[in-house]
């Protein structure tokens, strides 16, 4: 088994594009040791191998001659002087010397581990004041990075095993060097590299930037709301170790869990409802339901734990009971179990829900590739559960804006249309090529297309005049200075269906009076976009949902 987070005592950083910003053009070098190199005659590989390779294997495979020693060394002295070229220019990365303050202070030993030269390093090390416990330069190691012996000697520096270490760094050489010497590795989105060469790599963490490291050891706090994927991420590989029973485990994007028993499927849901102060259980209800349609299973049997905070009335108790009766009653699902009390430790009513149910028809066990072309679907609108909310939470502020008859259909948007999309997702199992389903909770319909996006493996190219939102929710949302990409948006449905069925899907669901667009594409390129004309930019992302800023 991997390192676990917990034992961590040292942390070892990459320093260009780790630490400070790089000012190297590596590409110009090459073609100068490459052009150089064929100007004397000399045997080169070309230009996929990085520099200090590029110039090992020349070294190695021409004639063992002054020429080509003079050569090496010239070449070395071209690539020491853009280097200090680059120093000079080189400035701390927002963040970095923060975080390796702070882990100093938290008693964390610290260390730079670098394929650049010792007199680079320490020119901008000294002008920045970089704090560091230990220094690894090229100069200071017979093999570098990606040589596991350059984390070793850094490890051993520091007094320190390797499952007490984790290296972070901007390329995949440096995931693959923490990989083959057994540690755990932290990639930062600084530069050109693709979140999907770091996955390759085998990298326990991805993050946008060096700020975001600080979530692992106890320096950065985590927001509320969903808990990132990165973190997420490790924590479900770390902790979680299932058999061949299970056909479908916790992952991102994954809604609800699936199993084997006894030849026949099981599948299998919890979640929790916070954010609501009215309606907990028929939130409750919904929201479990739904992730389990949109997995193509149908909701059989219902455990919840209510937890009430001093000072409840049995009245109110009566009412979440009332709700979670009725919705279960609804969806044909028996409420078998659960626990309730009132708590002390909580400030407001905690509910949490587990589900199970069995294989809906049209469901398969292996869900078929995505590919280039296939079809983005969104089935009922965005922002239904948000308008509520909103409603709900500033009906005198709202007065002024909307009608009277306008704000009670806002606020009665969680029951007409509903946030339940049970219905819908069978539809869709039952007469189309699902490819994934997943429906928008919190962080709205960016988070959602981010985690398609991540489960798939697929880049996702979004329309922005064909994302529907619920009548007033962008108004709403512009009132209270929230963006409608990022809000909470139960009672909707996205998902990926193959490319010529998206006509068929479009007319089947307004046949049914069920509101449906297509709204993009899977594309070959990483990430998810957002195309408003001619204009293309990367869907905006959020670390909370915006309704938490109302």
């Amino acid at each position: 088994m991997r390192a676990k987070l917990k034992k961590i005592k040292g942390v070892l950083f990459d320093f260009d594009g780790t630490v400070v910003s790089i000012h190297i053009d590596f590409r110009g070098i090459k073609d100068t040791i490459v052009r150089k190199a064929a100007e004397a005659g000399l045997s080169v590989p070309g230009k996929s191998r990085p520099i200090l390779e590029l110039l090992d294997y020349i070294g190695k495979n021409n004639r063992d001659n002054g020429a080509t020693k003079d050569f090496i060394s010239s070449m070395e002295r071209h690539l020491v002087g853009e280097e200090l070229k680059g120093a000079g220019k080189a400035l701390p990365l927002k963040g970095s010397i923060s975080l390796m303050e702070s882990l100093r202070k938290k008693g964390f030993k610290t260390g730079i581990v670098t394929r650049n030269c010792r007199q680079a390093v320490c020119m901008v090390s000294r002008r920045h004041k970089v704090p560091y416990d230990v220094l690894l330069t090229r100069d200071d190691v017979l093999k570098v990075k990606p040589c596991r012996e350059h984390l070793m000697d850094a490890a051993s520096s520091l007094g320190l095993k390797k499952e007490e270490i984790i290296l972070i760094g901007d390329h995949p050489m440096d995931i693959k060097c923490a990989r083959v010497f057994g540690c755990l590795s932290c990639a930062i989105l600084s530069g050109n590299i693709k979140r999907a060469d770091f996955e390759a790599e085998g990298a326990d963490f991805i993050f946008d930037s060096i700020e975001e490291a600080g979530y692992l050891f106890g320096i950065k706090p985590v927001r509320a709301g969903k808990l990132p994927n990165s973190l997420l991420e490790y924590l479900l590989k770390t902790y979680i170790k299932n058999d061949a029973s299970v056909v479908e485990g916790p992952g991102i994007g994954r809604d609800c869990a699936v199993f084997e028993t006894r030849g026949n499927l099981l599948f299998a849901k919890t979640d929790p409802v916070t954010l609501v102060g009215e309606d907990t259980g028929q939130y409750l209800v919904n929201v479990n339901v739904n992730d389990m349609a949109a997995m193509g299973g149908i909701p059989k049997w219902f455990l919840c734990s209510l937890l009430f905070p001093r000072g409840i009335t049995f009245d109110m108790i009566e009412e979440v009971f009332c709700q979670v009766c009725s919705h279960c009653k609804k969806y044909s699902i028996n409420w078998v179990g659960g626990h309730t009390e009132v708590s002390s430790g909580v400030k407001k009513t905690v509910a949490c829900g587990f589900l199970a149910g069995f294989e809906g028809k049209g469901k398969n066990k292996k869900l078929k590739p995505v590919r280039k072309g296939d079809r983005v679907f969104l089935v009922k609108e965005a922002g239904i559960e948000a308008a509520s909310i909103m409603a709900r939470e500033k009906m005198e502020v709202l007065k002024r804006e909307f009608p009277e008859n306008i704000l009670s259909r806002l606020v009665n948007s969680v029951n007409r249309p509903g946030i339940g999309v049970l219905r819908e997702a069978r539809l869709l199992w039952e007469n189309f090529g699902v490819k994934v389903m997943h429906d928008p909770t919190e962080g709205g319909i960016s988070t959602a297309l981010y985690e398609v996006s991540l489960r798939c493996g697929t880049g996702l190219m979004i329309d922005k005049k064909k994302i529907m939102f619920y009548p007033h929710v962008e108004r709403l949302s512009s009132l209270f200075g929230l963006n409608p990409y990022g809000i909470i948006s139960s009672g909707c449905l996205l998902g990926i269906i193959p490319e010529e069925e998206g006509p068929g899907l479009r007319d089947f669901m307004r046949k049914r009076r069920i509101k449906c667009s297509l709204i993009g594409e899977a594309v070959d390129r990483e990430g998810v976009y957002l195309r408003d004309g001619e204009n293309v930019s990367p869907f905006p992302v959020f670390e909370r949902d915006e309704i938490t800023r109302l």
